[in-house]
């Protein structure tokens, strides 16, 4: 097993809400170390209308995310939360590895540069709808070529147009399973591949 003592999730919202619960899950099962140190970062706040597709209820509607996962998981795992938006380089330093579930590109943009240059780890989550993607750290310029670098905006694990319908996609769910999995897989030293489908 790979010496890991502490890993950050980025993002606490339609991957990474559903990642804490499956990584609180694995600690109590046994399959990740209890001593593994799990920072969840996010600043935003809980909202009625993402109840349907992120891991929070009713309860936590105006609570901070992080603050939210924590209090629920923390007896099952250790997990600290962080009520920060991750922008600055000096916020990604002395972790193993990062876990980036982040609604941006100026985001993953920031973790790839810092990880090449620092020689950190990263897993990579997306989803959008039913299309997912998940990977590990390459090159750099092979990362960088998934990012459209021009776009500034937040995104979304669901598609405006499904929402309009009342759809809800489970593409999010599926990828922070994934992300479990190449979580376990990264500290049994096992290989991660490339994930990318439209279910």
């Amino acid at each position: 097993m790979k010496q890991t003592n502490k890993v950050l999730i980025i993002g606490c919202g339609g991957i990474g809400s559903w990642l804490t619960g499956e990584i609180a899950e694995a600690v109590k099962q046994g399959q990740i170390a209890p001593t593994v140190e799990f920072h969840i970062a996010d600043n935003d706040m809980v909202e009625i209308k993402q109840i349907k597709y992120q891991n929070f209820s009713e309860d936590d509607i105006g609570e901070n995310k992080a603050e939210a996962l924590s209090k629920r998981y923390s007896e099952f795992a250790v997990i600290r939360p962080l009520k920060d938006r991750i922008a600055k380089e000096k916020q990604l330093k002395g972790y193993d590895l990062i876990i980036c579930c982040a609604d941006n590109n100026p985001t993953r943009e920031l973790l790839f540069r810092f990880c090449h240059k620092n020689g950190v780890e990263f897993i990579d989550l997306r989803a959008e709808g039913r299309y997912v993607m998940a990977f590990q750290k390459t090159s750099l310029k092979a990362d960088l070529k998934t990012l459209d670098l021009a776009d500034k905006t937040n995104g979304s694990c669901q598609k405006q147009a499904d929402i309009e319908r009342g759809w809800i996609q489970y593409g999010n769910r599926i990828v922070s399973v994934i992300g479990l999995q190449m979580l376990i897989n990264y500290l049994r030293e096992q290989d991660n591949p490339r994930v990318l489908m439209r279910i």
